[in-house]
């Protein structure tokens, strides 16, 4: 599946540092999430929306993503900040392979997450390894050859 709009693909400020601390609820149960119940994993944060047609273009990829390493220790998670009635609508219309969760706005800005898609690679210690805003086929290359070298 081809990718057809980029906003930009640069690695954040926060590459090689600690993860941010995650805020977030399940939408469907409403139990706190947070990173530290991934540990030991690899974790890809897409901070993303519902009304976000490149966030709606890169879901396939990562649906396969998680598919595919899933058993190598992957955890794919979206995370948005829209009302709870929103996201638990779009689930329900869309039926994503991975957990959409509703995090604050103060999630998304201790991640830099200014542009959607944002895409952040956590390695299994909790550090950021990589970081994408956009949605394009180089971006979906990139953050699978850098999933490789984690797994």
């Amino acid at each position: 599946m081809s990718l057809s709009t980029s906003v930009r693909a640069e690695p954040g400020r926060l590459v090689g540092a600690r993860a941010p601390l995650i805020r977030a609820r399940s939408v469907d149960g409403d139990r706190a999430v947070a990173l530290e119940d991934y540990g030991g994993r690899v974790v890809v944060v897409a901070f993303v929306a519902t009304w976000c047609a490149a966030c709606r273009r890169m879901a396939p990829h990562l649906d396969a993503l998680q598919a595919r390493h899933g058993d190598e220790g992957l955890s794919v998670i979206a995370m948005t900040h829209e009302p709870r009635n929103r996201i638990r609508a779009h689930v329900a219309r869309h039926a994503p392979a991975i957990p959409w969760l509703q995090c604050t706005g103060a999630t998304a800005l201790r991640y830099d997450a200014d542009g959607l898609p944002t895409l952040v690679l956590i390695d299994r210690q909790g550090n950021v390894r990589a970081a994408y805003q956009g949605a394009n086929d180089d971006i979906v290359a990139r953050l699978q050859r850098a999933l490789e070298a984690l797994l």
